[in-house]
């Protein structure tokens, strides 16, 4: 009789254990709506800005919104200094800057370019929340029907010891898969080109080069781009009046000698208004790239691929596959499943 009460009080306990842990463990779901100031927290609705009416908008296909509410909802934790006109937003360690009218945000210490720059509209700070949320690692999706943005933060503050033992394994494992699948049979047909003008880029590509043991060449514009020259709020900027100039072709300053060499070849690049940089046609145009396959990637605080890659592809007559992007700090496993799902292609 004993030995069945302990165990009936063991099975109670293991039960009460485990319904604390998945409920410590359920992820925090923030749902907005373009033009709602009306947001649900794990279905709980708030208010998007306190004593505001204001509403998530789209400005040049980026969803803006003032985070605060947001980011405090999700376990972070924003400050604004006037003075400087700068917003910080925290998670964990993990920490962001964001400047008033400028496309260059701090990562971590590291500079990251936006695709459209923090604004302050009717006295209220409006924050590209798609950089934000990818910076930190949460989950973002659109869904284009109803104009929603779904954003989930899994909750990773409890059991930090058994986390990071799935997280070894889970490299682990990709370093199998990687060994296993990813390396071509002839590591000299795949190069990695890329252009990058603040290293977001670079960053991927030296990636996909690494986990593939493909050539690496990086795409060096004969004048180099300075910051004036990014400044996308600045319609004088070089940058500006490139991409709005549809037969811009800045130069090049280096070649690849032996592009005969390659069957298949990555092609990077930051998104510039929605669109490849004027110096990606530039390269597209200067090689006969015909027979070859060409797989396109792109990095960007929040726009997607978009129409980028169907613009470059209509400059050649190679074979191109479909396209990705990639935040900037995008990590080597979601390049590797990425690299997984087209390894046909890659052979």
């Amino acid at each position: 009789m004993f030995k069945k009460v302990i165990s009936v009080f063991m099975l109670l306990f293991i039960c009460v254990f485990f319904n604390a842990f998945f409920v410590n463990a359920a992820p925090t779901s923030v749902v907005l709506q373009i033009d709602n100031s009306v947001m649900t927290v794990n279905g709980e609705e708030k208010a998007v800005d306190e004593g505001y009416d204001t509403k998530p908008i789209i400005v040049d296909g980026i969803t803006l919104l003032p985070v605060r509410a947001v980011i405090e909802n999700l376990g972070g934790n924003v400050n604004w200094n006037n003075d400087t006109k700068e917003v910080n937003i925290t998670d964990n360690e993990n920490e962001i800057v964001l400047t008033i009218n400028s496309t260059q945000a701090l990562l971590n210490g590291k500079v990251q370019t936006l695709d459209t720059a923090p604004v302050i509209i009717n006295s209220r700070t409006m924050l590209p929340i798609r950089f934000i949320a990818e910076s930190f690692g949460f989950n973002i999706e659109w869904n284009e029907n109803n104009k929603t943005i779904i954003i989930t933060k899994n909750d990773t503050s409890e059991n930090t010891e058994s986390t990071t033992e799935i997280a070894s394994e889970q490299i682990t494992e990709s370093e199998n898969i990687k060994d296993e699948t990813l390396e071509p049979e002839n590591d000299s047909n795949i190069l990695v080109a890329y252009f990058s003008a603040t290293n977001n880029t670079k960053g991927v590509a030296e990636k996909i080069a690494s986990e593939l043991n493909a050539d690496l060449f990086e795409i060096i514009p004969k004048e180099p781009y300075s910051d004036e020259d990014l400044n996308y709020g600045n319609n004088s900027s070089r940058s500006s009046i490139e991409m709005n100039n549809e037969s811009a072709r800045p130069e090049i300053s280096n070649v690849i000698e032996n592009i005969d060499d390659y069957n298949v070849i990555f092609l990077g690049y930051p998104i510039w208004w929605g669109q490849a940089p004027k110096i990606m046609s530039t390269f597209v145009e200067s090689y006969d790239l015909s027979g070859k396959t060409i797989i396109p990637f792109c990095t960007s605080g929040s726009s997607s691929i978009g129409s980028s890659a169907k613009n470059l592809e209509k400059l050649s007559t190679a074979n191109w596959l479909d396209g990705i992007r990639f935040s900037g700090s995008a990590s080597s496993n979601e390049i590797t499943e990425w690299l997984n799902s087209i390894k046909n292609d890659i052979k």
